[in-house]
């Protein structure tokens, strides 16, 4: 297994053939390593890397845990289903007793989260 490389910087990118970007990355010792991205994992890439540092940026906990903008609460058509869906994710299917009990535990939580103190940035 290779040892962990930490980057401290990117010394150049180019695209690639294929709709690919290869990004040059440089350590703290000023060793070097390429690694080519396609197009559609750039993408999901540029996603969780904006994420993490607007977290970073407000004070948060580094964490990966997914901060969706929008969601959407509905029914199925055919099915006897509530269908709950985060962004363009595709949809979770819940039984009406599954989605009541999880209606209850947010708002659980939710009345926890309140009582909360604001974390103090210094």
């Amino acid at each position: 297994m290779k040892d962990r490389f930490i980057t401290t910087g990117i010394s150049r990118t180019r695209r690639a053939e294929g709709g690919a970007l290869d990004v040059q990355f440089v350590d703290a010792t000023g060793r070097q390593t390429v690694i080519r991205v396609p197009a559609d994992l750039a993408l999901r890439l540029a996603k969780e890397l904006t994420e993490f540092a607007e977290g970073a940026a407000h004070g948060l906990d580094a964490t990966l845990t997914k901060r969706p903008k929008s969601f959407a609460v509905g029914t199925g058509r055919f099915d006897k289903f509530v269908l709950v869906r985060f962004e363009d994710d595709a949809p979770y299917a819940l039984d009406a007793d599954d989605a009541a009990e999880l209606g209850e535990a947010l708002i659980e939580q939710s009345e926890t989260m309140a009582l909360r103190p604001e974390k103090v940035l210094q």
